[in-house]
């Protein structure tokens, strides 16, 4: 594990919540196909990066395997681990609804979407973004007790 390496995911993480929390809020307009694309285009980025520090942290975990006790990377990597598998599988829930969305917006007779339809796409993306947020503040916690190097 390198110090500069989890700063700088949790910097990437950090820019790429913003962004999806921005585009989440535009659900409640939601009017026409473009604003859904870029709503799921910013779902896909943080399933990306989301994937990208799940990756890294296990990597970190298995080179901490034989090591005695919890060191607080090990325990950092666990933590992270399981919160970017909950918000990865938050994020999956808020895309499926996003497709059914497309879906519906791409109909030649374009019924109104529901309040219940943008609810269930607002409350993945939402869970999704809490269970990021709490990776954040979790790695932000630990980063000064994280070593420069395993």
């Amino acid at each position: 594990m390198s110090h500069d390496q989890t700063l700088h995911l949790r910097d990437q993480l950090e820019r790429v919540l913003e962004q999806f929390e921005a585009d989440v809020e535009l659900l409640s307009e939601l009017t026409t196909p473009e604003k859904l694309a870029q709503i799921r285009t910013s779902a896909d980025n943080l399933e990306e990066i989301l994937t990208e520090v799940k990756r890294y942290f296990i990597g970190v975990r298995d080179k901490l395997a034989e090591a005695r006790g919890i060191p607080p990377a090990k325990e950092l990597a666990q933590l992270v681990i399981g919160a970017s598998t909950e918000a990865l599988s938050s994020i999956l829930e808020a895309e499926h609804n996003l497709e059914e969305l497309s879906t519906k917006l791409k109909r030649k007779r374009r019924g109104s979407i529901t309040k219940d339809e943008i609810y269930y796409a607002e409350y993945g993306a939402k869970d999704a973004i809490r269970k990021s947020q709490h990776i954040l503040k979790r790695i932000a916690e630990e980063a000064e007790h994280l070593p420069d190097e395993i």
